[in-house]
């Protein structure tokens, strides 16, 4: 007996008969289907609401810095709000151009 196995020949066998596993479309003409569309508008309403929110709690933390924090000490809080929030896109972005590049 030799230390080879015939699963290896089987496996080979049944790749030849059909045609070497991936399943094509029969029609050139496959599109993209209704889901992937209801999928893209999914993702767009989605970011829009998240666009909405983030503005929202931005004013609203603007807002109470001006309520709870004295005259003397706002644009202090309010620099260091600003500059989290751009630290906060600047890593976003970062991690989105990475992925996408």
């Amino acid at each position: 007996m030799s230390d080879t196995s015939t699963t290896d020949t089987v496996a080979q066998d049944i790749d030849a008969d059909t045609g070497g596993g991936v399943d094509e479309p029969d029609d050139d003409n496959a599109g993209p289907t209704i889901a992937i569309y209801a999928q893209w508008a999914v993702f767009a309403i989605l970011t829009l609401v998240a666009l909405i929110g983030t503005l929202q709690f931005y004013f609203s933390a603007s807002s109470a810095i001006d309520t709870f924090v004295t005259d003397r000490y706002r644009p202090l809080f309010n620099a260091a709000f600003n500059l989290a929030v751009v630290l906060g896109c600047g890593l976003g972005l970062s991690v989105l151009v990475r992925r996408l590049a």
